[in-house]
């Protein structure tokens, strides 16, 4: 099992979370989509500004029903109920209308440069794994900076320097993402937060430095499309799930306790940026390196699995082929906008416990400006569509009988587009993912999403 002690940076990060959750909180550059409008703001003492902010979304989805019986000998009372057999299955086939997240978003500025954020999710149903057992109230961000963080293509005046301390977004995640879902790498290596130091700055207004300090992301495994899917939620005998298993890929979870492990990750990186005056063109190139210690099991709510080397070890002595507990990851960001045109493109290379895979996510998109958006109640003031192309390539294989097969599958990933922006406060994203899945057979995996999202 996992071995906890306590650590300086686990009391640091319990400390200043409490404080940040009295004080409140402010993301500056690392949003998976525009800040919403900020429409409450107190009457605060010069430099010091509140803001409260809410966001709803609410969806319509199709997924496309199919099912791949893994070779694992499961016993008889292992079988769910009305069924014959044990399988990887879609999540929830056919239509739904659904709510997945409310967010609460409290923000402050304060003077001498200081920041800080707390950013709470309700329901929060992509996000939650198992999808019917995992918490439905998640403290997403708490976090406080001292000094000016310039995110990626965001113009740099000079020199500067900063710290934050928190739970907050990894530094290579991607700033803006242009739809809803996630590609195979997002949702592999750096879609969740987690409890860091991290400290950095630029050295003029080109060349810039990360270096953070957290608790990492426990290894653990979810389906790659927007619902994670039931693993673990049910003990035999006669399992009833409420959901199916999806077809899960090998990603880093959410880090489900303040506490730290005894082995803590360390990140750094480095990067070039040119941005133009106005900030409407540019190029962002970061570069970066992650290196951590797998627990022997970590534990995750709503599941009886636990991740780390206790997933990758499997069940009944039928296991991936690891070595070691070491987790180490490197990779590359690419940030282009030149106007109305944008793109990011990651490639990530890991080595977990020995089992190396490569991942590789580019997107594109471009932005149409079609009424004046200056206008609160003009209709339709702008239309982007995108597209976005991911990949996984593992270089190693499971045995014919591993309970999960999907983790060693090569996988391809389409998602197209279309973000609208239907008057301010209110905007409709329409997008339609497509598979390209190695496994023994032909594997139909294809859903459509569309998400009306409020702001107020």
């Amino acid at each position: 099992m996992a071995r906890n002690r306590t650590t300086p940076l686990r009391v640091a990060l319990a400390a200043t979370t409490g404080v940040v959750l009295a004080g409140m909180g402010h993301v500056h550059a690392q949003d998976e989509g525009p800040l919403p409008d900020q429409t409450f703001q107190e009457e605060k003492a010069p430099g010091t500004q509140l803001d409260v902010s809410l966001e709803l979304k609410t969806h319509f989805r199709w997924s496309q029903p199919d099912q791949f019986q893994p070779g694992f000998p499961f016993p008889e009372d292992f079988i769910p109920v009305g069924r014959d057999a044990v399988f990887l299955e879609t999540v929830s086939p056919g239509s739904s209308l659904e709510v997945s997240v409310a967010t609460l978003f409290l923000d402050a500025e304060l003077p001498r440069s200081i920041r800080a954020r707390v950013k709470i999710d309700f329901i929060d149903l992509y996000d939650r794994n198992p999808t019917s057992g995992d918490q439905t109230v998640d403290v997403d961000e708490a976090w406080i900076q001292l000094g000016n963080r310039y995110g990626s293509l965001e113009g740099i005046p000079g020199s500067s320097a900063y710290a934050f301390i928190g739970k907050a977004p990894k530094f290579e995640r991607q700033a803006l993402r242009r739809l809803e879902s996630y590609g195979l790498v997002s949702t592999s290596f750096n879609r969740f937060e987690d409890l860091q130091l991290q400290v950095g700055g630029s050295l003029g207004s080109h060349f810039y430095v990360r270096g953070q300090v957290s608790n990492g992301n426990p290894t653990f495994f979810r389906d790659p499309n927007v619902l994670a899917g039931d693993n673990g939620t049910q003990l035999p005998p006669d399992p009833d799930p409420t959901l199916g298993s999806g077809f899960p890929i090998l990603y880093h979870a959410e880090s489900e306790e303040l506490g730290m492990d005894d082995e803590l990750e360390y990140g750094i990186g480095a990067g070039l940026s040119f941005v133009s005056y106005d900030e409407r063109t540019g190029v962002d190139l970061l570069g970066f390196y992650y290196r951590t210690t797998l627990a022997e099991a970590a534990k995750l709510r709503g599941t009886f699995y636990e991740g780390d080397l206790d997933l990758l070890d499997g069940v009944a002595d039928i296991g991936l082929p690891i070595e070691g507990d070491g987790r180490e990851e490197y990779g590359a960001n690419l940030d282009l906008r030149v106007k109305g045109f944008s793109a990011f493109a990651q490639w990530v290379h890991e080595n977990v416990a020995a089992l190396r895979r490569d991942g590789l996510e580019v997107e594109a998109a471009y932005a149409f400006t079609t009424g004046d958006s200056a206008d609160p109640k003009a209709l339709f003031t702008r239309i982007e569509p995108a597209v976005r192309y991911s990949r996984l390539d593992n270089d190693f294989s499971a045995p014919p009988q591993f309970v999960a097969p999907s983790l060693a599958w090569d996988w391809q990933k389409w998602d197209f587009g279309i973000r609208t922006t239907v008057r301010e406060g209110v905007d409709l994203t329409l997008e339609y993912t497509t598979h390209d899945i190695q496994a023994s057979r032909s594997i139909d995996h294809d859903e459509f999403l569309a998400t009306l999202r409020l702001r107020f």
